[in-house]
């Protein structure tokens, strides 16, 4: 883990490279709790139209560890859920994750809408760019989104 942070409810984080599938469950399991929600989001070969190898994702560091932390400190007040999320910094390659999201509740919807809400707002709220590398190794900044509300 490159930095995390973390609250009683809720675990967020940046990895150098592909995001590990396997480490949410310590941070969501809870006797209590009989759904757990889980989203991979991975690398495509293919967007709008162009061929892809891998993605570079440029990552403001301090800022994104506190976008997240800022995000996930949210769902929790108002969910009640226990709720984990990592993304990669760095070079992820088409089908290895650079976004996983766990969540986990008493009841199924609430811990769908944690994850949707989380996967929603950290592509807005979060200072992470993607640079998109195709087979030929040229290369292409894709769209983001303002962080700034006005």
């Amino acid at each position: 883990m490159r930095v995390s942070q973390s609250g009683a409810q809720w675990f967020c984080g940046l990895v150098d490279g592909p995001c590990p599938t396997d480490q949410w469950s310590v941070h969501v399991e809870d006797p209590a709790h009989g759904a757990i929600n889980t989203f991979y989001g991975v690398v495509r070969n293919h967007n709008d139209g162009h061929a892809a190898a891998s993605v570079d994702y440029d990552v403001h560091e301090t800022l994104a560890i506190k976008a997240l932390g800022a995000l996930c400190a949210e769902i929790v007040e108002a969910l009640p859920v226990r709720l984990y999320v990592i993304h990669s910094c760095g070079l992820v390659a088409v089908g290895q994750a650079s976004v996983v999201i766990a969540s986990s509740s008493a009841h199924r919807a609430e811990a769908f809408e944690a994850t949707r809400r989380c996967i929603d707002e950290l592509k807005v709220r979060v200072p992470i760019w993607k640079r998109e590398i195709a087979p030929d190794a040229s290369d292409r900044w894709l769209d983001g989104h303002s962080i700034r509300r006005d």
